[in-house]
């Protein structure tokens, strides 16, 4: 996905005022993939910004976590390697503030569940899947289910509700392609009769939504 991006930190330390993660670029490709490194069998995710058009990799985050998501503003935080004075490679904190180039009339997201009751959707049937539309929340949260602190999504449909249409707690981020990205985490069925709560595996694929009208002035309100 296009996007500025700023960087909070400097060699693992926090900076006083945000700087640009590439000194000089504006619009950069922001993407997330899995990779194997060299001399490790297992892969691992990192998070590059690259040159539109261009696979050329300027900056690398490994191990990006989301943080939050909010409007069209998204927080990245990982490990980024710098070289100590001997040369060696050494692994600090950084964290990337991301705002995301929208498209014309973009209103919003569609989200496909990639997980059905813990199953995993055929990359096929995506295509033909139906789709939920609204804003995604991603934020920390207290799970009940869980007993603890985590990371929890939220869609939420432009109409005012009091719950949102879906939530993924315990929420990862699973890649990012150069137009949509994808969540994992863990859908909640509630107790029903003699079956208990249930947490099974849960994913979403989440792209634009692009309406040909323009917002209203309460979705306006809603993604500042």
């Amino acid at each position: 996905m296009k996007a500025w991006v700023v960087r909070r930190r400097d060699a693992g330390a926090a900076m006083v005022a945000p700087a640009p993660v590439v000194e000089g670029a504006s619009l950069l490709e922001l993407l997330v993939v899995e990779i194997t490194e060299e001399g490790n069998r297992r892969p691992i995710k990192v998070a590059r910004l690259q040159p539109l058009g261009e696979p050329r990799i300027l900056a690398q985050l490994k191990l990006p976590m989301l943080v939050q998501l909010k409007g069209w503003k998204m927080v990245l935080s990982g490990i980024e390697e710098v070289r100590n004075e001997t040369g060696r490679v050494r692994g600090v904190a950084q964290t990337w503030l991301c705002e995301l180039r929208l498209p014309e009339n973009a209103v919003g997201f569609c989200v496909k569940d990639t997980y059905i009751c813990g199953v995993r959707v055929p990359r096929g049937a995506l295509h033909q899947a139906s789709s939920s539309r609204g804003r995604i929340v991603v934020a920390g949260d207290h799970s009940n289910a869980l007993q603890r602190q985590t990371s929890c999504a939220e869609l939420h449909h432009h109409q005012i509700a009091t719950f949102p249409a879906k939530r993924l707690i315990d929420c990862h981020l699973d890649f990012i392609s150069d137009s949509s990205f994808g969540l994992g985490g863990l859908v909640i069925r509630e107790a029903h009769q003699d079956r208990p709560q249930l947490l099974e595996r849960g994913g979403w694929l989440c792209e634009f939504d692009v309406m040909e009208r323009q917002l209203t002035k309460a979705e306006y309100r809603m993604l500042r």
